[in-house]
């Protein structure tokens, strides 16, 4: 009986704690630095006589894992390096700093863009390497809820590396509505294609 009592005592512990990565000794929790040089914002937009394409740099960011698995973050982006790439110069540098300004970005008075991770749906992702993401994201100082589906490449204690279709509204963010000609002309949809790859930090945390 006293063996049984023992053995029930331990299998009870074993289920009931959380898994330790002996990498960070922080009961299966890690976060990850996202990589600037490796993570990558596409963007198009269209208007009535075509469209325009481009890229937004990404300045910094953290990925919080849980048991290898993302469970939250938070992704800076750089507005005010936001660039024009099916144009050459000089229409190219004429648009970006038109998208810098007060008719689009205002990229001096809101100088970041913000993505924050919020929480990670991960049913899909052992068949189909999908998770459904719940995020805040924080545009020309307005800051809207969004859900969307990220595709993971690459996933665990030390490394992460996903990508995501993202689309936004950018009426919902006050952007080209001042103007009438430009809230006319070009339609609402941002189309955001987002890379992150993010590695194992120093940070150390104990739990979510």
């Amino acid at each position: 009986m006293k063996t049984l009592f023992i053995s029930l005592l331990i299998l009870g512990s074993a289920l009931g704690s959380k898994p330790t990565n002996p990498a960070t000794g922080a009961g299966g929790v890690s976060v990850l630095k996202v990589d600037p040089a490796t993570s990558t914002i596409n963007w198009k937009a269209e208007k009535a006589t075509g469209s325009h394409a481009g890229t937004v740099a990404i300045k910094s960011g953290t990925l919080t894992m849980y048991c290898g698995q993302l469970a939250k973050g938070t992704v800076l982006i750089d507005m005010s390096a936001v660039s024009v790439t099916d144009l050459a110069a000089p229409d190219k540098q004429k648009l970006e700093n038109n998208l810098r300004g007060d008719n689009f970005f205002d990229t001096e008075k809101f100088p970041e863009a913000r993505l924050e991770i919020v929480s990670v749906d991960h049913r899909s992702e052992k068949l189909h390497h999908f998770v459904t993401v719940l995020g805040n994201i924080t545009l020309h100082g307005i800051t809207k809820q969004i859900v969307f589906t990220a595709d993971v490449a690459k996933s665990n204690y030390n490394d992460f590396a996903g990508q995501a279709d993202i689309t936004l509204n950018r009426k919902d963010f006050g952007v080209a509505t001042n103007n009438i000609k430009y809230n006319t002309f070009i339609y609402k949809d941002i189309r955001l294609h987002v890379a992150i790859q993010a590695n194992k930090t120093d940070e150390q945390v104990t739990s979510l």
